[in-house]
């Protein structure tokens, strides 16, 4: 008999959470971004009246936080892709064991006749065993930047 561990619970995920995550980090990562142009304003102006080293210091330092936004907010949509990802997985997993409950149904059902003739001439309804699922490794390139004298 096929091992069928694990099909009678249903996959434990909360697929509305997931789905409010995800929006939320998406939302997040455009305010993350959104704020860009208003600081870029603000700088320039202060920059106007800034003059020798410290100068140079803010522009570098302004730089490093619109480098710092843009990063944040590519992981932000990564971690929403990632999450829309796991409630896919688990949407599909969620299937699986539905399909497989319902294979193992219909052999509890089966006659005797039905039984003996498995038996002698082997199984005619074999279970459902989908093809092996490798989800996909989200990683991210994690970039050094200069130190913020």
């Amino acid at each position: 008999m096929v091992d069928l561990r694990g099909i009678t619970e249903d996959v434990p995920f909360d697929h509305a959470a997931a789905t409010r995550l995800a929006a939320q980090l998406r939302a997040s990562a455009d305010e993350c971004e959104g704020q860009i142009p208003r600081r870029s304003t603000v700088a320039g102006i202060a920059a106007e009246q800034w003059r020798g080293v410290y100068a140079g210091q803010f522009t570098g330092r302004m730089d490093i936080c619109y480098a710092d936004a843009r990063r944040l907010a590519t992981a932000m949509r990564q971690a929403a892709n990632q999450v829309d990802e796991l409630s896919r997985l688990a949407a599909e997993e969620q299937q699986r064991r539905e399909q497989a409950r319902e294979w193992q149904r219909r052999q509890e059902d089966e006659g005797l006749l039905d039984q003996i003739g498995d038996f002698f001439f082997g199984e005619d309804d074999l279970p459902p065993v989908p093809d092996p699922i490798t989800p996909p490794v989200y990683t991210a390139d994690v970039t050094t930047v200069g130190s913020r004298e």
